[in-house]
C-alpha cells in the first residue's frame, strides 16, 4: 500500500476552472457575450417604458415582444447555416453591427420625440433578427478557441457570465430609465453592441475562417462532407438531444412566466416583491450552477450526469408549490443549479461529437427546439393555471421534465456521451 503522504489527494468537490480565460481569443469572446447580455437587459427594461411613453399599452407591448421573439426564432436556423458556410465569426460580427444600427435608431427616435409604434416595431424586429443569428454562431466558434479538455469549463463560464449580467443588468437599466429616459437606456444598449463588435474584431484571424476540408495525404479527392440531414438520420445522439430539449422546454417557459407570478401572488400571498425574490432565486441558482459546472474538469459520461441533474431539477420543481415561501426559494435555487449543469453538459457533449462544418446548424437546431415551443408553453400555462391553479402547473412541469430526462437517460447514445 502506498504511503499516505505520497497519495494523490482525491478531489471531493468541483473547483472553479478559469483555465479557458488564459486564451486571449476566448477572453475576447467571453467579454463580447457578457457585455451583449448586459445590454439585453437595457432593451428589456426600456422597451415597456418607451411603449407607455408614446401612448401604447399592454397590447402594443405584447405585440412588440412577440415580433421580437418570432424574428429571433425565424433567423436561428439561418444563423447556424451561415455560420457553417461563411464562418461563425463573420455571422456574429454582422449580427452585432446590425443590432448596433437598429438599437441606435431606437435611441435616436426615442430621444428626438415620440416614435411611431409601427417604426418602433420595425426596429425591434431588426434587433430580433440579429439575436437569432448570433447565438448558434457563438456556440459554433467556442470549440475553435479552446482545447477539448477546456470546452465544458468554457461553456460554463459563458453561462455564468450571462446569468451574472442578467442579475445586475435590469437593476442598472431601471435606475437609468427612471433617472434619465428610455432613449438613453437604448443608447447604452447600442454601446454594448459596439463594444461586443470591437472584441469580436480583435479575435485572431485564424479563428475566422470557414472550417477547412480535411484532405487525404495521398492526393486523392476529399470524401464528400456529411450533410445536416444525413447527420440527423444517422445520429441517435442528435435525435435524442433534440427530443429531450423540445420536451423539457414544453412547459418550463410557461411555468416561469405564468406559473411563478401566480404562485407568488395567489398561493403564497407574497406580492410583486415575493415574485422578484422567487425569480432571483432561480436566476441565482443558475449562476451558481455555472460556477459548479466550470469545475467539473475531466468528468466522464457527461450525458448521464446531465440527465441525472435534470431529474434533480424535476424533483425540485415539484416541491416549489408545497414548501412555503422559504422552501420555494430553496427549491428554485436547486432547480436553477441543476438546469445550468444540464444545459452546459448537453451542449458540450454535442459540440464534441459534431463535425466542425456542421456545428452551426446543429446548435441552431437545438436552440430552435428550445425556443419554438415557448409561445405554446405560455398559452398552455395560462389555461392550466386558470382551470386548476398554479400547483398543478408545477406538478405538470415536473412530470414533463422527469419524462424527458428519463427518456434521455435510457438512450445509450446520450447516456454514454
Amino acid at each position: 500500500m502506498a504511503d499516505s503522504a505520497t497519495r494523490t489527494p482525491r478531489r471531493l468537490w468541483p473547483r472553479l476552472s478559469l483555465e479557458p480565460l488564459r486564451s486571449r481569443d476566448y477572453r475576447l469572446l467571453f467579454v463580447a457575450e457578457s457585455v451583449s447580455v448586459f445590454g439585453d437587459a437595457f432593451h428589456a427594461v426600456a422597451l415597456p417604458w418607451l411603449v407607455y411613453q408614446v401612448g401604447g399599452g399592454a397590447r402594443e407591448l405584447g405585440l412588440l415582444v412577440a415580433v421580437y421573439g418570432l424574428c429571433r426564432l425565424a433567423t436561428t436556423p439561418l444563423g447556424g447555416t451561415l455560420a457553417d458556410r461563411i464562418g461563425p465569426w463573420q455571422v456574429m460580427l454582422v449580427s452585432d453591427l446590425g443590432r448596433l444600427v437598429f438599437t441606435a435608431a431606437i435611441a435616436v427616435a426615442a430621444v428626438a420625440g415620440d416614435p411611431d409604434l409601427v417604426l418602433l416595431g420595425v426596429l425591434v424586429a431588426g434587433t430580433g433578427l440579429g439575436a437569432g443569428l448570433f447565438q448558434p454562431a457563438a456556440y459554433a466558434i467556442t470549440p475553435r478557441l479552446l482545447p477539448a479538455d477546456q470546452l465544458a469549463a468554457g461553456n460554463a463560464l459563458h453561462s455564468t457570465a450571462g446569468f451574472a449580467a442578467g442579475l445586475v443588468g435590469p437593476g442598472v437599466a431601471g435606475l437609468l430609465v427612471v433617472a434619465l429616459s428610455p432613449g438613453v437606456a437604448f443608447g447604452v444598449d447600442a454601446l454594448t453592441f459596439a463594444v461586443s463588435a470591437g472584441c469580436l474584431a480583435a479575435i485572431g484571424v485564424h479563428h475566422r475562417r470557414v472550417s477547412p476540408v480535411a484532405r487525404p495525404t495521398d492526393g486523392t479527392p476529399p470524401p464528400p462532407r456529411l450533410t445536416f440531414w444525413q447527420l440527423l438520420r444517422g445520429s441517435p445522439l442528435l435525435r435524442t438531444v433534440l427530443a429531450v430539449t423540445a420536451a423539457a422546454n414544453l412547459t418550463v417557459g410557461g411555468m416561469i412566466r405564468v406559473g411563478l407570478p401566480s404562485l407568488a401572488s395567489t398561493d403564497l400571498a407574497a406580492g410583486a416583491g415575493g415574485f422578484g425574490g422567487l425569480l432571483a432565486a432561480f436566476t441565482g441558482g443558475s449562476l451558481a450552477g455555472g460556477f459548479f459546472t466550470a469545475g467539473l474538469a475531466g468528468l466522464r459520461r457527461r450525458g448521464a450526469t446531465a440527465m441525472l441533474s435534470g431529474l434533480v431539477m424535476a424533483g425540485a420543481v415539484a416541491l416549489v408549490p408545497f414548501a412555503g415561501y422559504a422552501g420555494a426559494v430553496v427549491a428554485l435555487v436547486v432547480a436553477g443549479v441543476a438546469s445550468t449543469v444540464t444545459n452546459v453538459l448537453i451542449i458540450t457533449v454535442v459540440q464534441q461529437h459534431t463535425a466542425a462544418h456542421l456545428l452551426g446548424r446543429v446548435m441552431s437546431a437545438i436552440l430552435f427546439a428550445a425556443l419554438s415551443l415557448f409561445p405554446l408553453s405560455g398559452v398552455a400555462a395560462g389555461l392550466v393555471v386558470e382551470a386548476f391553479g398554479s400547483g398543478v402547473l408545477f406538478l405538470a412541469t415536473a412530470a414533463t421534465l422527469g419524462a424527458a430526462f428519463s427518456f434521455g437517460l435510457s438512450r445509450r447514445a446520450l447516456r454514454d456521451g
